[in-house]
């Protein structure tokens, strides 16, 4: 979406009637068209490599995915001037090496070429447009090309993963940029602090990767600590970097030194998580097993902020990265019918209802999960059949009585080939003002506009 404060500049967009032009007339697209027709004819029904086995010496694979979206605009035109509608397109192929040349040794490398265009002129902004390259918390080298940059199309190539893994008899050491993930809950995790997902983002295939060295190390089957050191720099409140975007560079606000113990009791895990993450000091810990055939997560984190935090843009009064409490209740059960039920309450301390300008910056940048206090998350999920699953997520805001629904239904159509088509609903109080510097955000979900999207998946 356009509704950040760095989107909303330039001139105004195009019409949506003059999109379809560029679209048309790249020859890439009429080329990726053709490979997805030749897959279709050479191998309709399986997954494969397309060069070797990632288990053995050598594998190359990935996957393709292309995504057009239509956002339906409210009228309010510090963000969105003029226009009604705008539509974004974004494609993303993803090539992977991996491999394991040893027992002991092996590595993974993910280069991600993102094609994107927008009829508003700049691209999408919105958390669940997601895809890796705009991510630069955590990481201290800043392996992205922006190759093309054009009115309204970009290209840009960057490497999400790059490690090796060292497999020891008591511990595994892995080396380099890495998708690291703690938490059990769906919608919001407080000790999943390494870029977490958006529970608006719906494509999870694939976690943005840090730059890190982590050290697994277990002492039983089910007990054991994650130690992991992250290099990253420190941000400001547009998500620039503070030292002017070097080709490496680190800071001790921008990294993290943590450490993740976990182990099992009585048929429910446990775990405790400490140490320095991004702008502060973390303490949480969470636990997830069953009460009767109810599964049952709790997770929550306190973060005591570093005095020398970037301060919020004026005439916002306070700091991106302050004191704040989390925590989040989660149930959930799956039928034998394949009925799926979710549900978790997140209390977000980092939220101020009494501020959500502020708010809103801080989320903008990273620093927050939500805008609003108190949230709930439902998920309903049915197999109609094997081959084509339908959910719904409704997400609440009750500091302000706005609303997030998120319908999705997926057909597989083959083992590696699978067609979304969904949409992202909005409700709540829309914002006031009369520019980009004169506006007031009154709810958390009434920001942002609807979209309505597919997204085709291609894995080779």
């Amino acid at each position: 979406m356009r509704c950040v404060i760095k989107e909303a500049k330039g001139t105004l967009p195009h019409p949506i009637s003059h999109i379809t032009h560029p679209l048309l007339l790249n020859p890439l697209r009429w080329l990726v068209a053709a490979l997805i027709l030749t897959a279709f004819a050479v191998n309709p029904g399986t997954t494969w490599a397309l060069f070797g086995d990632t288990e053995s010496a050598f594998g190359f694979d990935g996957r393709f995915s292309t995504l057009p979206a239509l956002q339906d605009n409210y009228d309010f035109d510090p963000f969105f001037g003029d226009d009604d509608t705008d539509l974004f397109w974004q494609s993303l192929l993803r090539l992977i090496a991996a491999g394991r040349p040893t027992e002991q040794l092996s590595y993974d490398v993910q280069a991600v070429q993102s094609f994107d265009y927008s009829s508003a002129g700049v691209e999408p902004e919105s958390p669940i447009f997601r895809s890796g390259s705009a991510e630069t918390r955590y990481r201290a080298v800043d392996a992205n090309w922006n190759w093309h940059e054009g009115d309204k199309t970009s290209a840009t190539l960057w490497f999400d993963r790059a490690n090796a893994k060292l497999a020891l008899a008591k511990a595994d050491i892995t080396i380099g940029r890495q998708a690291i993930t703690f938490g059990k809950a769906y919608f919001w995790n407080p000790l999943d602090v390494f870029l977490a997902f958006d529970p608006r983002q719906f494509d999870r295939d694939y976690k943005a990767g840090v730059d890190a060295i982590r050290a697994d190390v277990s002492w039983s089957p089910f007990s054991g600590v994650n130690l992991v050191a992250v290099a990253g720099r420190q941000l400001d409140a547009s998500g620039e970097f503070v030292d002017n975007g070097s080709f490496v560079a680190a800071s001790w606000y921008g990294s993290a030194l943590l450490a993740h113990a976990f182990t099992t009791y009585e048929g429910w895990d446990f775990a405790l998580q400490t140490g320095k993450i991004y702008g502060g000091y973390q303490l949480g810990g969470g636990l997830v097993g069953e009460i009767g055939p109810v599964e049952t997560r709790v997770e929550a984190a306190y973060l005591w902020a570093q005095d020398d935090s970037e301060p919020l843009p004026d005439p916002q009064k306070g700091d991106l990265v302050e004191d704040n409490f989390t925590a989040v209740v989660g149930l959930g059960h799956r039928f034998d019918n394949t009925l799926t039920l979710q549900f978790e309450y997140f209390y977000n301390g980092a939220g101020d209802p009494d501020d959500l300008n502020g708010s809103f910056f801080r989320f903008a940048s990273g620093n927050i999960l939500q805008i609003s206090r108190n949230l709930t998350g439902f998920l309903v999920s049915y197999e109609f059949q094997p081959i084509l699953i339908g959910q719904v997520i409704w997400l609440h805001s009750w500091d302000d009585a706005s609303n997030n629904i998120q319908p999705i239904l997926t057909w597989s159509a083959t083992d590696n080939i699978d067609l979304l088509v969904g949409a992202n609903l909005n409700f709540g109080e829309r914002p006031e003002g009369t520019s980009v510097l004169d506006f007031q955000i009154e709810s958390e979900y009434g920001t942002f506009p609807n979209l309505y999207f597919m997204q085709f998946k291609w894995y080779f």
